[in-house]
């Protein structure tokens, strides 16, 4: 079988099944090559930043985002790694933990994390303690998310832990946006504003994170790697497009995901869209009926 045209190999520590064929493919768009791991990172370490956009509870997924860091940082030779997942304010404790300050048991304890980072991101964020690569809690601190979705956005400006400008405007972003809320029956206009200003602090201050990162390593600033949800990084909108609104000259690249697909079936034109590089996962078999 020809390179990048079978299920990918990744041998990662957050797969179980080291070393097997994980049930995924890597596309690159518009023209549904199938890639390997090598050949998408040769192209991605040419970045300034890529976003990894991510289902949050794919393993299979997160084992191909981890090899792609990996790959891109055996390119570039640095990397920064920057995470939804890790807020601002906890920045000092992983600061302390790359620095060996804290250990590893007092980082867990303290950081707020995710429940499920020790399985999906503890082995990113450990790949990058262990080269010596900047890790960055690129996040609105979740309480100032909450309380913009209970109160608006001028509750939260000014706060340190968020970004100083939000933007709300209307557009793709906002239509998109709106058309997933719809999906949980309706909701008051005056709540869909508060709701989608809550989602825009955090896209605003994670593109803000990224920014002040680069702009402290102007000489030759290594690529910037960051992992999110997908929705904030799709079509190029949300946090990307907040980027770019900061530093219009990034060369930035975008890989998307879907989940149980079928990986036989070409990809709809609109998902085609979503990112430079497309991670499908293969939905899982179906038990064969009883007689």
């Amino acid at each position: 079988m020809a390179a990048g045209t079978g299920p990918l190999k990744v041998d990662e520590a957050c797969w179980a099944a080291t070393g097997a064929e994980l049930p995924v493919a890597l596309l690159r768009t518009p023209g549904q090559e199938r890639v390997s791991i090598d050949e998408a990172a040769d192209e991605l370490a040419e970045a300034d930043v890529v976003f990894l956009g991510e289902q949050h509870d794919s393993a299979e997924g997160h084992a191909v985002q981890l090899a792609l860091t990996k790959a891109i940082a055996e390119r570039r030779g640095r990397i920064v790694l920057s995470m939804e997942m890790l807020e601002r304010d906890s920045q000092r404790l992983i600061d302390m933990y790359v620095d060996g300050k804290i250990d590893q048991a007092e980082f867990r304890a303290t950081a707020r994390l995710w429940p499920n980072y020790q399985e999906h991101y503890e082995p990113a964020v450990e790949f990058a303690r262990a080269g010596g690569h900047d890790i960055v809690a690129a996040n609105v601190y979740r309480p100032i998310a909450s309380r913009v979705a209970r109160q608006g956005l001028d509750s939260a400006m000014g706060e340190i832990w968020a970004a100083a400008s939000v933007d709300v405007s209307p557009g793709e972003y906002r239509d998109r946006f709106d058309a997933v809320m719809s999906g949980h029956g309706e909701v008051d206009a005056a709540v869909m504003d508060r709701f989608f200003a809550a989602q825009c602090i955090k896209d605003d201050t994670m593109a803000e994170s990224i920014a002040r990162r680069i702009a402290c390593d102007p000489g030759e600033p290594p690529v910037v790697i960051h992992w999110n949800g997908r929705f904030h990084s799709d079509y190029g909108l949300g946090t990307v497009e907040r980027l770019r609104s900061r530093q219009p000259d990034l060369n930035i690249a975008v890989v998307s995901m879907l989940t149980d697909v079928q990986l036989s079936r070409p990809l709809a034109e609109e998902a085609l869209n979503q990112g430079h590089y497309i991670v499908l996962v293969q939905a899982p078999k179906e038990d064969p009926e009883e007689d």
